[in-house]
């Protein structure tokens, strides 16, 4: 694999990072469905994929444990106000809003990272990037709409908030870390969440003995295939394509919660959602072959 063209390897880290990150829909609903709170299993699920991640590297690559103090201060506030934040506003939007309109929202990242890439970087949205994105989003809304309901409306503020940060990490991410070891950086960012989702959830690690099956299976998933795999894959991905690409390439993600909710839960994909699907793959397909090359730090 480290022979394969850069470009080439980034698409498919973030595409199976997308994959992973797909899964959060399916541990999370079997969690909930189990009596979990949000604050609980955000907290669980990023303590966990923290201290599997120490234990792997401690044992076996104790040297990719090492980041200079610029670098671990960098995850650390990545860590904080990336993915704690990001996944906080995420679940408020979820609890005042349908996840239908939710999702909807959070979604709207590549728009906002394409916006603040043009705006604020030397990475420009050309003509055919833009109709990609247009096409991807607009089958983005048929394959996610469905039951939409507004409970509290600052959740849907907290939904934009969700997008918006999750862009800014997506953004800095690709630009302060280029020359960190993907893993190693990993570490410190789920490290730095996890602390930061405990302070604010205050969750009783004391009652993880407690936990049924179901929920203990439930954050072992979330903790390995949707935060450990996915986010490390992520960060390569972005030391080798441009933010905007990586943040188009994720919208395989919606698509494999969608085929997941068929083949688990048994939901039925309208004609509508199979379309938007469709027109989501063609967008990626296209502006995956068609995309100018950017510089690879390999």
């Amino acid at each position: 694999m480290k022979n394969m063209n850069p470009r080439l390897r980034g698409s498919l880290e973030i595409s199976v990072a997308s994959v992973g990150f797909g899964f959060l829909g399916i541990f999370g609903t079997w969690a909930f469905e189990s009596g979990m709170k949000v604050g609980e299993l955000l907290s669980y699920r990023f303590a966990l994929a923290a201290v599997l991640l120490w234990i792997f590297l401690l044992l076996f690559r104790p040297s990719w444990v090492k980041l200079n103090l610029r670098q671990t201060i960098i995850a650390a506030l990545l860590g904080i106000f990336g993915y704690a934040f990001f996944s906080t506003m995420y679940f408020i939007a979820i609890d005042g809003l349908s996840v239908t309109l939710a999702a909807l929202l959070l979604y709207t990242y590549p728009f906002w990272v394409n916006v603040f890439s043009h705006f604020f970087t030397q990475d420009k949205i050309s003509r055919k990037e833009a109709l990609c994105l247009v096409a991807a989003s607009s089958g983005l809304i048929l394959l996610l709409w469905g039951h939409i309901e507004v409970r509290n409306i600052w959740a849907v503020a907290a939904g934009l908030g969700s997008a918006i940060s999750y862009a800014i990490y997506v953004l800095l991410s690709g630009r302060l870390q280029k020359d960190v070891r993907p893993i190693s950086s990993a570490l410190y960012v789920i490290t730095f969440g996890a602390l930061a989702l405990s302070l604010f959830h205050h969750p009783h690690y004391s009652e993880i003995k407690n936990l049924s099956h179901i929920q203990a299976s439930s954050i072992l998933g979330l903790a390995f295939v949707c935060t450990i795999i996915p986010l490390t894959l992520e960060l390569a991905a972005l030391q080798k394509l441009k933010s905007t690409e990586v943040a188009l390439l994720m919208m395989i993600e919606p698509i494999t919660a969608a085929l997941m909710g068929a083949l688990i839960f048994h939901e039925r994909l309208t004609p509508v959602q199979i379309v938007g699907a469709l027109i989501i793959g063609a967008a990626l397909v296209t502006n995956t072959l068609y995309s100018r090359p950017t510089k690879s730090v390999e």
